[in-house]
């Protein structure tokens, strides 16, 4: 276990001053400061009244963010620092990357940012960590239907055994929020779209069991012992930095292929249909969740809008100007057909508003990942 902090030293920056640098930072992964930033690239830093208030209400407040060196994860942690939150990250960098949060570690006699790199089924930590919070935001897990179906003891032991004991250590905590990431991987194939929180869940994989498994524990743990906890079920999250996980999945995978001029394989006839939502607005619905989530409640995080894996072909072809063919190969097991987020709860009652198309966010990918391999070739 390792643990990476230092105290605020003498001549520390106005907290304004880090709140911009970690802002910037966050708005230089994609691609300019202020969006207007051209070329139907929205603004980074509002989204709306609730979006926009949520960014002050932070000021202050102390996060925990388990698995905070992942994808989303690490947008996250920006985006606190950014709103003036002190920052705890809990990794056991098994899939997490220490490089998606290094130029904020580089900052660290300046920034409030915290790095335990930890397990967090073993740490002996992790009560310590809770008691410290305000908030906590879960989204440590192993990811992916098709990687559950091969390492199904290891999914089990991180997504469900895991958050069972950090819900046990939120039990003896005075938290406003926990908040847990879940996953519409936990409706299985749909009966109707767009899909409601309500529709039935039957998972199809064992990470979609798992999901849902530990889902239920967080309902349960507010049930029981009033754990104030927040379920958010992400659709298809897009966006930087690139991993290879489901998270990030098809797009990532797309985008290496266009700029090594290869084929895009694309599993079964094509026709199926994805929620693809970008980070950004992924991680609002985290800062919103995390002040006015019910207790108890569940939510769909997604766009609320369909496309379906050629669209999403054609549509990066588009944005890149790459002309890569299209190649089909046999459906995977463990996959559903359509996907589409009923996003109305979360609109009502969180404030929730997407503010990134699906051209927009590849956009803003493109305008960095361009820039990177042409640097590279250079």
């Amino acid at each position: 276990m390792r643990v990476v902090e230092s105290p605020p030293p003498a001549g520390r920056p106005a907290a304004s001053n880090l709140r911009l640098q970690a802002t910037e930072r966050f708005a230089h992964r994609y691609g300019g400061r202020h969006a207007g930033g051209g070329r139907g690239i929205p603004a980074l830093s509002d989204g709306g009244t609730a979006r926009a208030q949520a960014m002050t209400e932070y000021q202050g407040l102390r996060c925990l963010v388990t698995g905070g060196a992942g994808f989303i994860g690490s947008n996250l942690t920006r985006r606190l620092i950014g709103s003036g939150a002190e920052v705890t990250v809990l990794d056991d960098l098994s899939t997490g990357n220490r490089q998606h949060l290094q130029d904020l570690l580089d900052l660290q006699k300046a920034a409030p940012l915290r790095f335990v790199e930890a397990d967090l089924r073993s740490t002996p930590l992790l009560g310590e960590l809770v008691a410290a919070s305000d908030v906590v935001f879960h989204l440590a897990a192993q990811v992916g239907n098709v990687k559950s179906i091969a390492e199904t003891e290891a999914d089990a032991a991180t997504n469900v055994m895991g958050t069972v004991r950090l819900l046990r250590a939120c039990r003896d905590a005075a938290l406003r929020r926990v908040v847990y990431s879940s996953s519409s991987a936990t409706f299985g194939e749909a009966a109707t779209l767009p899909i409601a929180e309500d529709h039935p869940q039957r998972p199809e994989s064992f990470y979609a069991l798992s999901k849902w498994t530990a889902e239920r524990y967080a309902v349960l743990a507010h049930e029981l012992w009033r754990v104030p906890t927040v379920c958010l079920r992400y659709f298809n999250v897009f966006g930087l930095p690139m991993e290879d996980s489901e998270y990030t999945g098809v797009i990532s995978i797309f985008f290496r292929r266009l700029l090594a001029g290869e084929p895009l394989t694309v599993y079964g006839n094509g026709d199926a249909l994805r929620d693809y939502v970008f980070v950004d607005d992924v991680v609002a619905a985290n800062l919103l969740a995390g002040l006015h989530g019910a207790p108890g409640r569940v939510y769909n995080i997604g766009s609320g809008k369909g496309t379906t894996v050629v669209e999403l072909a054609d549509a990066m072809r588009e944005v890149t100007g790459r002309d890569s063919a299209t190649q089909f190969a046999p459906a995977r097991a463990g996959e559903v057909r359509r996907s589409l987020a009923d996003i109305s709860r979360a609109r009502a009652e969180l404030g929730y508003e997407p503010r990134w198309d699906l051209r927009a966010g590849l956009r803003a990918m493109w305008a960095r990942v361009g820039v990177m391999n042409r640097a590279s070739a250079s």
